[in-house]
């Protein structure tokens, strides 16, 4: 991990996965798109301006916007382009630290303040030379006043082209851009309190929706407005983590770039069209889900403390639940049997279902063997996974296809590594 950084870089790719259509399909080009499958899970800037947002249900977006072209998808030529950014950061920084796909932050060291304008602008051309998409990136002296800045930047990007007139936050140096790409905002630390105190309390990292529905109780809406609040009546709301977000209102953040950190979750997902009520196929698809999830996580060496089932009706409502274990977990048959279950107990609703997911959530290493005796059976189990991965890694994972996933065969294509799943998942 490195630490009091000067420059923070925070990049984020513009409409990520619409843009990789965009890219592939010139006949998208220049028109309203969004990607997804019940739910928008990506839109183009042509979209975004018709009032078509991230997590908005499709109908709602081609309400919105008559002429939205809407394409399902494909995770894997998502991940290639993100892999490919992240290569070309780090050309540029050693210090580079991968949020998501999308998402990256890094030490940007130019030789002198003024340069790193021209800086910027040679590592945009870069991805947009050998990927073919743009980023939008803000700067600032951590990694909150950054992301802000980068939520700038696509804000005023929106905004291009539009009659509307862009709001002005003081402290901040934006710099236009020439053509269709988002100005590069920078934040001046000796005005980020005052940079901040206009934007909406949303954007603070961690509050999320119950965070930002305790703020709005209480009648307070804006980052400014947290920053003026007393520090005991945010430990009341928040507990320990209050003190963390007054000091982010202030412009105070001091979570150092982690490099090569480890992942923290690992989640798999499929949504139908239509949706399904077929629940022998709905647990052979959570069976398959939870074998690539284990069989990712097993090959990083890890085990999970938690396991959580996401499931999505016909009418777009969601629920979830999930299970914690006593000690990390990674045999395939306990969390299998227990996504199974957890499945069959969220599914109450006499509709069908339009997404099932699974996330193994706080992996860490496993414990060691803690007794005496080795349960042969247990051992036996461990040495097929070995042999199954090595087959795997050799000839693709759909080399081998556990019992339960031939009823996916019957009605989903394939190829050497998956079936073809509809919905992207990106790990974090």
């Amino acid at each position: 991990m490195i630490s009091g950084l000067n420059n923070i870089a925070h990049l984020d790719v513009d409409a990520f996965f619409a843009s990789l259509e965009q890219r592939d399909d010139v006949s998208l080009r220049n028109r309203p798109v969004a990607v997804g499958t019940g739910v928008v899970a990506s839109c183009s800037y042509e979209a975004k301006r018709e009032g078509v947002k991230t997590g908005m249900g499709l109908a709602q977006a081609k309400t919105l916007c008559r002429s939205l072209v809407i394409v399902p998808g494909d995770h894997r030529r998502y991940e290639q382009a993100g892999r490919q950014i992240l290569g070309i950061c780090k050309e540029h920084s050693s210090a580079v630290e991968m949020s998501a796909l999308d998402d990256l932050y890094m030490q940007i060291q130019a030789p002198e303040p003024c340069a790193d304008k021209n800086h910027v602008a040679f590592l945009r051309s870069q991805i947009l030379d050998e990927v073919g998409v743009r980023v939008s990136i803000g700067m600032g002296a951590n990694k909150f006043l950054a992301n802000i800045a980068t939520h700038h930047a696509k804000m005023l990007r929106v905004r291009m082209g539009q009659k509307t007139t862009s709001p002005w936050f003081p402290g901040a140096v934006v710099l236009r851009s020439r053509g269709e790409d988002s100005p590069l905002v920078m934040v001046q630390s000796e005005y980020a309190g005052g940079y901040l105190r206009p934007w909406p309390v949303s954007l603070l990292p961690g509050v999320g929706r119950n965070g930002v529905e305790k703020f709005r109780q209480i009648s307070v809406h804006r980052v400014g407005e947290v920053a003026d609040m007393p520090l005991e009546v945010l430990c009341v709301l928040f507990g320990k983590r209050g003190a963390v977000l007054r000091d982010l209102a202030h412009g105070k953040d001091d979570r150092p770039l982690c490099i090569g950190k480890p992942p923290l979750t690992v989640s798999r997902r499929s949504s139908f069209d239509p949706p399904t009520g077929d629940i022998n196929f709905l647990l052979a698809m959570m069976d398959h889900l939870v074998e690539r999830a284990v069989s990712w996580v097993r090959f990083q060496g890890l085990a999970a403390r938690m396991l959580k089932v996401f499931i999505r009706y016909g009418d777009h409502q969601e629920n979830d639940g999930g299970e914690s274990f006593r000690v990390a977990e990674i045999r395939e048959d306990v969390l299998r049997q227990a996504a199974r279950q957890k499945l069959l107990s969220l599914y109450t609703r006499r509709l069908p279902l339009r997404l099932v997911g699974v996330e193994l959530a706080r992996l860490e290493k496993p414990l060691a063997q803690a007794t005496l005796f080795v349960d042969p059976e247990q051992e036996k189990q461990q040495r097929l996974c070995a042999v199954r991965d090595e087959v795997r890694r050799k000839f693709g994972f759909m080399s081998i296809v556990r019992g339960t996933s031939l009823l996916l065969d019957q009605k989903l294509t394939s190829d050497r590594d998956n079936f073809r799943l509809r919905t992207p998942c990106l790990n974090r």
